[in-house]
């Protein structure tokens, strides 16, 4: 007889112990339904995956009549769909990837929908119950009119009279048809109606005959007790039970040159496949509305809770008095002129109603000692303190410059203690302080006729070459906060649908139909650069108009170096989905290295502040020159010839390569988009 699938001397391992083919040969005769029977373990799997050209055998001959993977109809043992398209849209994605026109899908749907009783085509697949779904997953092996069926326990979950509906189908489709269809199944007696039973134990075929010729030849009344008796004898001949039985078994070398793939695709990039996994990844996200409400909102949350939360100076914050010149103490102050040249009052008032507009809380204690002990209780972040005769002290000092006392230099002098603990806010309060008592002595040196310039330390700062004279963290922060978000946000999503698919098992069905890792890899590019745009658009909308941070320089050129750091996390999505087999590793791999990009980059603190070691490779990660670039453009107004911003734009395309090279060397490695 004929024989659609031979193959012959077939050994494959994972690693040094697992060896899950054991030169195993298969004779499959064209036209016939052939049963594969074993345990969980014994290879079937890798065996069915070997068959599709999924994975390759590491020595043997696959032979096959099919030459394409279109040939080939495949029903996985997971039922690997798409839980948001309708049966009609899963039937039309599956159809033009194995390249049917739209009529022909048309008219075969209706055959498929009627031979197994399915649902309104416009129903969504997620509202499907398990059954209604795997008989879906069915008929997409069905649907091209494949030469080869291999399913993988197709009638698993089902109803005993469509279970015999389906082996009917199949019976006819062999004989009428002329299919071959190798089918794996739970069910052994149910395998019975094939018309040759393999039954496979430990990698190895134990015998392939038709099911009454096996249970004449080893006087058995069923499929399972040949199915035993034959693996006692296995057992026996080996002297061991496990998997380490075969650890003695000669596993030859792998063959210098490759033998040409079972199975050929047609090129690694067609239109028509192509276009099918764009109109899928658009249905996917449009039906998907939390997922869009999340890719849409989130920049908007996060640009917004940054600009409220970060940046701003702290308020309410409490200043520990103690004034000695204030008999009955700051109740004094009340009275008193706010201008004027009077050196005889006391000038405390004064420099205190200087300081109580800059969002200081003073907080008045009578003793020294006290005021100190609020600031280690943490009731304030400092303490001033005025001596018994400042004011006089003061006016001496003024007055007599040079030949002030001592003793008037001293108790002139404006004491404070402060609590430094919290760098910001110690400094930031440092600083109104200074130049509260600055403006102070000023007002009083114009009052009494004086050059009130004469007060000021002789420094003059002059308007700023780029920025205002009052620069805030938030805009300073501004550029990398939009350069990360910009490339973190596409990674997300990139590993969340990758993922998905991957461990869905719908990327390695798509493949097995023929779709190309360029294929896939492109049309999740067009959708998620749609994305990307409009992420980065509400970004720059909340940053620059809404919350107002300085762009003074080129939008297109801005635009341009956003989308690319866009590209940049999408491509490390890539790698990190084709490195990840879970979620939870994916997880760490992108949780992992935000905090390095984000504390590295720039973001948090200036790379001129960091240790030597940090400074001299900092500048390499993905994020550290286009942030700089992004505080050229946005800040400075300078353009593609400034080496700061052209150097942002070369990084992040070089990064772009890396990317997508080390992505397609993890797929050459691991065989493929597949989770193991």
């Amino acid at each position: 007889m004929e024989s659609a699938l031979t193959i012959t001397g077939a050994f494959k391992r994972y690693s040094t112990n697992n060896v899950v083919l054991k030169g195993l040969n298969m004779n499959v005769p064209f036209g016939t339904i052939y049963g594969l029977l074993g345990p969980s373990g014994c290879g079937k799997t890798t065996l069915l995956n070997c068959i599709v050209g999924r994975v390759e055998l590491d020595v043997g001959i696959i032979v096959t009549r099919a030459k394409v993977k279109a040939d080939v109809g495949y029903m996985p043992q997971d039922v690997a769909l798409y839980s948001v398209l309708s049966i009609e849209e899963t039937f039309k994605y599956y159809g033009r990837l194995y390249g049917m026109t739209f009529s022909e899908i048309e008219r075969r749907t209706e055959q498929l929908v009627k031979l197994l009783d399915l649902p309104s085509e416009d129903r969504i697949l997620e509202t499907l119950s398990g059954g209604q779904q795997r008989r879906v997953s069915f008929a997409l092996a069905l649907i091209h009119d494949p030469q080869l069926l291999i399913l993988d326990e197709p009638t698993v979950g089902l109803d005993p009279v469509l279970r015999q509906s389906i082996w009917e189908h199949l019976l006819k489709l062999a004989s009428n048809g002329k299919k071959t269809i190798i089918i794996t199944t739970h069910y052994i007696e149910e395998a019975r109606q094939a018309h040759i039973i393999g039954l496979m134990r430990g990698g190895v075929l134990l015998c392939e005959d038709a099911p009454t010729q096996l249970m004449l030849t080893h006087n058995c009344d069923n499929l399972e007790q040949v199915f035993l008796q034959l693996s006692h004898k296995q057992h026996n001949a080996d002297g061991e039970e496990d998997q380490t039985e075969y650890k003695s078994i000669p596993y030859p070398e792998k063959p210098k040159h490759k033998s040409p793939p079972s199975l050929s695709g047609e090129g690694w990039f067609l239109w028509s496949r192509f276009m099918a996994q764009l109109i899928k990844n658009w249905y996917f996200m449009w039906r998907n509305k939390a997922m869009m409400i999340f890719l849409l909102g989130l920049p908007l949350v996060q640009c917004t809770l940054y600009n409220l939360a970060i940046g701003h100076d702290p308020e309410g914050l409490n200043i520990a008095v103690v004034a000695e010149e204030l008999t009955n103490g700051l109740g004094e102050c009340v009275n008193l002129p706010k201008t004027g040249c009077f050196l005889n009052l006391p000038l405390s008032c004064r420099y205190i109603d200087k300081i109580r507009g800059r969002a200081i809380n003073l907080v008045e204690y009578n003793k020294l000692e006290d005021g100190r002990a609020a600031v280690g209780l943490n009731k304030a972040w400092g303490v001033l303190h005025f001596a018994h005769n400042y004011s006089i002290a003061l006016a001496e000092r003024i007055n007599l410059t040079a030949d002030a006392s001592d003793l008037a230099v001293e108790l002139s002098q404006l004491n404070v203690w402060m609590d430094m603990s919290n760098q910001y806010i110690g400094n930031m309060l440092r600083e109104d302080l200074i130049s509260g008592y600055a403006d102070f002595l000023q007002d009083v040196f114009k009052d009494c006729g004086w050059p009130p310039h004469a007060a000021n330390i002789p420094v003059r700062f002059e308007d700023p070459v780029y920025g205002s004279r009052n620069p805030s963290f938030i805009h300073f922060a501004s550029p990398a906060v939009i350069v990360v978000f910009m490339f973190y946000l596409p990674l997300m999503f990139t590993v969340g649908v990758m993922l998905y698919e991957k461990m869905a098992g719908i990327l390695e069905r798509c493949m097995v139909a023929g779709v190309t890792a360029l294929e896939v890899v492109v049309a999740h590019s067009v959708v998620q650069f749609v994305v990307l745009c409009i992420q980065g658009m509400l970004m720059m909308i909340i940053m620059y108009q809404v919350f107002d941070s300085p762009f003074v320089g080129n939008f297109f050129l801005t635009s341009v170096l956003l989308i690319l750091q866009g590209l940049s996390g999408m491509c490390f999505g890539f790698l990190i989905s084709v490195i990840s087999d879970t979620m939870n590793t994916a997880s760490f791999m992108g949780i992992g290295s935000f905090f390095p990009l984000c504390s590295m980059s720039g973001m948090l603190w200036p790379q001129e502040g960091m240790h030597t070691i940090l400074k001299s490779i900092g500048w390499l990660l993905p994020t550290s020159l286009p942030t700089e670039a992004m505080r050229a453009l946005t800040a400075r107004g300078w353009g593609m010839d400034h080496k700061t911003v052209y150097k942002g734009f070369i990084s992040s395309c070089v990064w772009i390569l890396f990317f997508c090279v080390m992505t397609r060397f993890v797929i050459k490695i691991r065989k493929g988009l597949r989770a193991k």
